[in-house]
């Protein structure tokens, strides 16, 4: 990545705009958790199906030492969500009322342009989300000033010292893979063997299939917590 450049050397711009329907795979790495041990895991992944225009999401997490694969899919176009695990051999499934509308994906108005940067040998805009005591690091491919783009790269960062600009990493949002428009609709089902929504983490055909109706209801509908896959920028 580019050298930092000190918070107050460039001057505000106007934030790209995010695209709004997708398929990516995201690795999520927690900088101060230690990766030699294996729990908590301090690197995730995940794959996430998101519609905006339809109100839906689906988001898979792969499995990790003493934590199953999860998935969850939030359909705010229906009001409702479920979450699929796979405890030993056992598949488990929540259901819950979504109360709420979907939160609609959105960079803040005004971001600071630091400059180009090059991400894992992609060209990049390197864009700051200058919060004060933390920054958030943005790199976006570039591309059509006035088109869409999904960041390669988000990155959260302590603030240690002004000026000159020293930061400790926190939390990092690495895009691995991506395919722009709307994802299927097979993936949102909600009907059938555990709806089909579990299908990329759970085998959900045959006798083991999970039938919506024998889902265990959230206590009080109380639903599950949003899943900020690109901090706070983009979450379901």
């Amino acid at each position: 990545l580019a050298a930092a450049t000190p918070l107050s050397a460039r001057e505000p711009m106007p934030a790209p705009s995010l695209p709004r329907q997708y398929e990516v795979l995201i690795e999520t790495t927690a900088h101060q958790v230690n990766a030699s041990k294996e729990y908590p895991a301090a690197t995730r992944r995940m794959r996430v199906f998101y519609d905006y225009p339809a109100r839906r999401a689906r988001i898979d997490y792969e499995a990790v030492p003493q934590v199953p694969p999860k998935s969850f899919v939030r359909r705010y176009d229906l009001s409702f969500e479920f979450m699929v695990q796979d405890i030993g051999g056992v598949r488990e499934c929540h259901k819950s009322k979504l109360r709420e509308a979907m939160p609609p994906p959105r960079l803040p108005h005004v971001l600071v342009y630091v400059g180009t940067a090059n991400v894992r040998g992609v060209a990049c805009d390197h864009w700051r989300d200058d919060l004060g005591e933390e920054s958030v690091e943005i790199y976006i491919p570039k591309g059509d000033a006035g088109g869409q783009r999904l960041p390669l790269l988000v990155r959260t960062e302590a603030v240690t010292r002004r000026e000159p600009l020293t930061t400790v990493p926190l939390m990092s949002y690495d895009v691995l893979e991506h395919k722009l428009g709307a994802p299927p609709e097979s993936v949102f089902k909600l009907s059938g063997d555990a709806g089909a929504a579990a299908a990329a983490v759970f085998d959900a055909s045959g006798d083991g299939g999970l039938v919506i109706g024998q889902c265990e209801r959230v206590v009080e509908d109380i639903g599950f917590p949003y899943i900020h896959f690109l901090h706070s920028y983009v979450y379901a």
